[in-house]
This record gives structure tokens, sequence and C-alpha cells, in this order.
């Protein structure tokens, strides 16, 4: 294996710093993110520069091993305060180590062997055809939504792995594959979250090793082949109790940074039309003033909610080694909804205010605004589904759904 760098323990302030200095940079190539429907690669390698992509890897593969899912949150809030799209991807290429931690060791040695920069995308529905062959698996078919394809060096896919014996049914889960195994079908032509590059991979009998094997059962068991040999608690988190903090916690932060932006633009801005009293400061409007505090309270009520939630969490699971379980299961899916609806009403209320001007592409309210509601189309955050499946479970019945 490589030689890897070895990196000094980081201060958590210090390290948060670090996303707000590159907010900048972010909101600079934003406009260009959203024309080519790709994150930037400056952006992204900027990210990988500053340790960003080392915060879950484990130290065995030069990464850092860190256990406060509330710190890659604060970045994220900053990074998607500038750029949604850009929070989207840079987030998942955060978690996605986490999750390649999560497969076999053999799988491990094999992604960051040679290359501990290594990142991946990922496609989580299962999908094509898997099928059993000697050694592995062959795989076919096209997947969906791969966030971030054009910067990263792996794709992580949903598959139906085949039963095993008679009478066992096909069983979900990922498996991965490199860049070069697969196309990609550019077809990203969306009204939100455009930057993400979230386009289809198509895989024609593609081999895959038995190694690049999990099952979505092991995910939720705190008992992964990753948490088997690496034995640290951070790597115990059931799946979604963390990868969907990383989709949820974008438009938080688009609700942030359009709050930001919007009390910037306020500042010397009067109206012009007859109907509104042209010549009148907007922000003495107290329909705009109440729209910025319901808008605020919103943004309040996410943070507050969703940090006390993972924190809740990660103190049960990582201080005192206890497993998540049902009911903590299903905090995490019903906060990472609940925020993303706090956020998608808080955007709302601010659009309904920016004027004609604000329609304009160029503005970062409206971009904001149309990425925050593309998150909430996301299958992961149906409130619908999400509050149904936590009143079952508070009713007595069996929960429906992922969780």
């Amino acid at each position: 294996m490589a030689t890897v760098q070895k990196f000094r323990e980081i201060d958590d302030e210090k390290f948060i710093q670090r996303a707000v200095d590159l907010r900048p940079l972010i909101a600079e190539k934003a406009n260009e993110s959203e024309r080519e429907r790709r994150v930037s690669q400056e952006v992204f390698d900027a990210m990988r520069e500053r340790d960003f992509f080392r915060y879950y890897q484990p130290r065995k593969f030069g990464g850092l091993e860190y256990d406060r899912p509330a710190i890659p949150m604060r970045w994220v809030i900053e990074w998607a305060s500038a750029d949604v799209s850009t929070g989207w991807v840079c987030a998942l290429g955060v978690v996605h180590q986490w999750l390649i931690a999560q497969f076999p060791m053999a799988l491990q040695e094999e992604v960051w062997g040679d290359n501990p920069g290594a990142t991946a995308c990922g496609s989580y529905a299962p999908a094509g055809e898997c099928v059993a062959v000697e050694g592995g698996y062959r795989v076919t078919g096209e997947f969906h939504f791969a966030s971030g394809v054009d910067v990263t060096d792996w794709a992580v896919l949903g598959v139906f792995f085949p039963p095993e014996g008679d009478g066992e049914r096909a069983m979900p889960g990922f498996t991965m594959v490199p860049n070069g195994d697969f196309t990609v079908n550019d077809n990203w032509h969306v009204m939100g979250l455009t930057g993400t590059g979230s386009k289809t991979l198509v895989c024609k009998d593609v081999f895959i090793p038995a190694h690049r094997k999990i099952t979505f059962a092991d995910l939720v068991s705190g008992n992964s082949p990753g948490y088997q040999a690496l034995q640290n608690n951070l790597y115990r988190y059931p799946f979604l109790s963390l990868i969907a903090y990383a989709i949820s916690t974008p438009a938080v932060g688009a609700l942030n940074g359009a709050l930001d932006t919007f009390l910037d633009a306020m500042n010397g801005r009067m109206t012009r039309g007859a109907v509104v009293l042209g010549g009148n400061k907007v922000r003495d409007f107290q329909a705009v003033q109440m729209r910025v505090g319901r808008a605020m309270a919103n943004l309040k009520a996410a943070k507050a909610m969703m940090f006390a939630q993972i924190e809740e969490s990660r103190v049960k699971l990582i201080d005192r080694g206890e497993p998540l379980d049902v009911r903590d299961r299903l905090d995490n899916r019903l906060t990472q909804a609940k925020t993303v609806e706090l956020a998608v009403d808080g955007l709302d209320e601010l659009f309904g205010a920016v004027g004609g001007h604000g329609i304009h592409t160029s503005q970062h309210v409206q971009r904001a605004w149309r990425d925050a509601h593309a998150v909430a189309h996301h299958i992961s955050f149906n409130w619908d589904a999400l509050s149904s499946m936590y009143g079952q479970y508070m009713l007595g019945l069996d929960p429906q759904g992922q969780f």
C-alpha cells in the first residue's frame, strides 16, 4: 500500500473556519456550475486539499477518522449558503468515505490503497441486473442521480444481489465500480440542483469481485464488515441515520445563504412601482419584515432540531457505545425530512418578497429557492411518507419505509 500522509489533530472551530473561508470561491463558481451542470473541479480540489474528505475516512488510509457528525454538517451549511449544488456534492464526498469504510477491508484496500484521496459518487436505488458468477457478480443496467460523477473516482451503485440459497430472496445492497467501468449518460437537465451533475451511469456486463459487496441489512445492523475490521463506533451508525443528513443539510444552508443575501439586498433598496408607492424603502414594509422574521424562525428551528438530534445520536452511539434502536433511527429520519420542509417554507417566504429583479437567473435567492425545492423532491424527504412512518411507530404499528 502506498505511504499515506499523517495529519495532526485539527481544532473543530478552525476546521469550520476552513469551510467559511471557501464560501467566496464557491459563490464565484456558482453560475459556472449551473451553466455547466456540474460542480466546479477547482472547488472540489480545494475541498480535497483542505482535508474535508478525510474526516470520516479510516486512519489506516490516511484519514482523520473523526466522529462528530455535527462538524461536517456545519461545513455543509456554509458551502450550501454559497451554492446548494456544491454543498450537496461535497457533503456526499465527505460522507461517502464513511460508506466506503463499511465495506470489507479488501474493498477499502482496492479504493484507497494506491490513492488515499479517492472519492465516490453514488446511485442508491437498487437497479439493473446483478448475476452471480465465479468470483463475484456481473452487473448491467442504468443507475440514476449519480451526483458528482464528473469529479469523483468511483461510484457506489445500488443493486439487488441474487439469492444465495433456495427459498431466499434477492438482497438489496451496494457495490462499487471505478471510473472507466461505466459510461455516463449526460441527461441532467433540471430546474434545481443543476450544478450537482446528477447524471445516469450505464454499466454493461461489468464484473464485480465478491469483496465489493455490502447489503442494506449490513448497513443498518451496526456490525458491518467495515466496523468488524476497524472497531470504531463511528462505523456503527445505521446507514440513513448518517448518510441522509448529507443531502438534507444543504436545504438548511440554502435558507441560511438566501437570508444573508436578502438582508444585504434590502440595504438601500427602493420600490419603483406605483402599486406599492414607489420611492419607499422596501425594508420599511411590514409585510417584508414579517417574511424575514418567519424565514429566520424556520432557520433557527431547523438548525436547533437538526443539531439536537445528531448530538443525541452521537452521545448514545459514540460516547455510550449503545446501538441506535428503531426509535432513534426514526427520530433521525423525521428530523431530516422536517428540516427540509422548514427550509423550503422559509425560502418561500423570502422568494415572495424578492420583487421583479429577484427572478433573474443571476440572483442568488431564486437559485436557492429552486435548489431547496429540488432537495424536497428527493424520495428520502417525502414529508407525507416520513411523518406517516413515524406515526405508524407511535401508534404501535410496524413502520413502513426505509429508516
